[in-house]
């Protein structure tokens, strides 16, 4: 129904789908620029060579499959609300996000996160993708957690929202330890911590305190921030 809409009208340029269910099957349309997909979680494939925008929105990450990607493709935003996490979800993840050479935004809600068996992940053989900006909204999580984050995302800019305290506070002081394992010949084969190389703090005027990382867990903790806003240097 969906193709044959399309096709019937072969000069569309923006086209939004929202709280859909059941399998779209392929999309495909020449003139297609825009396309927003909005609480749908079932696989899908597309091809449209002139799309310039691409936003999804929904509770599984979907199956994208790219058949011909428009070099144009920039002000790109996805938001996922994430349950059950394991090394699977976040290969998925990397796998859905590898389909752009970088992403806009990514905004990502957990609840609980547990452990993630940072060795299968590692098997993943998909190439990195840069977002450019990371929103992570989580409760409760592990170092390993963070480091699968990293490991998918490899972000330019996060921000970090939590209700607990603690959470902002652990998510900052691994962030620091895998800093200052960059310098370290002990790290070097472990992928994350020899990429990230500096962390910033700034505010919402994208001014950037003259911080050291080793002090910024001290002072989120000491000023009760339930967000924090990074500048991560790979």
């Amino acid at each position: 129904m969906l193709q044959t809409l399309l096709n019937s009208c072969s000069l569309i340029v923006s086209f939004s789908l929202e709280h859909c269910s059941g399998n779209l099957g392929k999309i495909k349309s020449d003139s297609l620029k825009v396309l927003n997909i909005h609480q749908h979680g079932s696989t899908w494939e597309i091809d449209a060579p002139n799309l310039v925008s691409l936003d999804y929105m929904g509770s599984q990450i979907p199956e994208l499959k790219i058949a011909r990607v428009s070099t144009q493709l920039e002000p790109s935003k996805i938001i996922l609300e994430c349950n059950n996490l394991n090394a699977s979800w976040f290969c998925k993840l990397r796998k859905f996000l590898s389909n752009s050479s970088s992403w806009s935004e990514v905004s990502l809600y957990f609840i609980n996160c547990g452990d993630i068996n940072m060795t299968d992940l590692q098997m993943d053989n998909i190439g990195y993708t840069r977002v450019d900006v990371l929103n992570v909204n989580v409760q409760w999580m592990n170092q390993t957690f963070v480091d699968a984050l990293l490991w998918s995302c490899h972000p330019r800019r996060l921000n970090l929202f939590s209700d607990v305290i603690g959470t902002v506070t652990d998510f900052i002081n691994h962030l620091v330890f895998l800093t200052n394992s960059s310098h370290s010949t002990s790290h070097r084969s472990t992928p994350w911590h020899s990429q990230l190389k500096e962390i910033k703090a700034f505010d919402g005027k994208n001014q950037s305190p003259q911080l050291r990382s080793g002090e910024l867990a001290k002072r989120t903790l000491m000023e009760g921030k339930e967000e924090v806003h990074l500048l991560l240097d790979w």
